[in-house]
């Protein structure tokens, strides 16, 4: 449950986040900004990096976990590319940093979560029994590839839509798993 300082720490946190590099942020900062004392903090948070992922988990993660499945993944990938574009300054900021706690390595694990639902999802639809290393791969496989490209798109001074690329994601996860449903079809015949 969220209360309403832990609400406070995370606006203030995300002020701070439009102007100042991620790394220069401190929990005094953080709490200055807040009008809070600093020892406040840690009644809610081990550090900056867990507030990152609070925000994160609270904003757009925890919506996305409940609402995920193979039938609806393609409405909850848009509904996240959406709220990352209306939060890219924070989160470029977020991924500025390739510290030991960093938020890419949060996404990433995120991300394999989400992603291991819809493989599950998917193979169960579509009635196809596969588990060991190739599953293992395919699950890491998507993780990866959706990260690394969300990333870039965050990153990027142009950004397509949301929408868009949305579209992109969908299209070459559909024909990969077209492709590898095809062969499994071949290997069955």
């Amino acid at each position: 449950m969220q209360s309403t300082t832990q609400k406070q720490i995370a606006a203030a946190f995300k002020t701070l986040m439009l102007n100042v590099p991620f790394k220069q942020i401190s929990v005094t900062l953080i709490m200055q900004q807040a009008q809070l004392r600093r020892q406040t903090f840690y009644d809610y948070f081990k550090d900056k990096y867990d507030l990152l992922a609070w925000i994160f988990n609270t904003e757009a993660g925890a919506d996305l976990a409940e609402n995920l499945d193979y039938e609806h993944w393609t409405s909850s990938l848009l509904d996240l590319l959406r709220y990352l574009a209306a939060n890219r300054l924070f989160y470029r900021n977020a991924l500025a940093t390739s510290e030991q706690n960093s938020f890419d390595r949060y996404f990433l694990a995120h991300t394999k979560h989400l992603t291991d639902k819809v493989v599950h999802d998917l193979l169960q639809t579509k009635n196809i029994p596969l588990t060991g290393a190739y599953l293992s791969f395919l699950r890491e496989y998507f993780s990866r590839a959706v990260v690394s490209v969300i990333i870039h798109w965050l990153q990027s001074n142009r950004p397509a839509t949301p929408e868009y690329l949305s579209h992109q994601l969908q299209t070459v996860i559909e024909d990969t798993i077209s492709g590898f449903l095809n062969r499994v079809q071949k290997e069955a015949d």
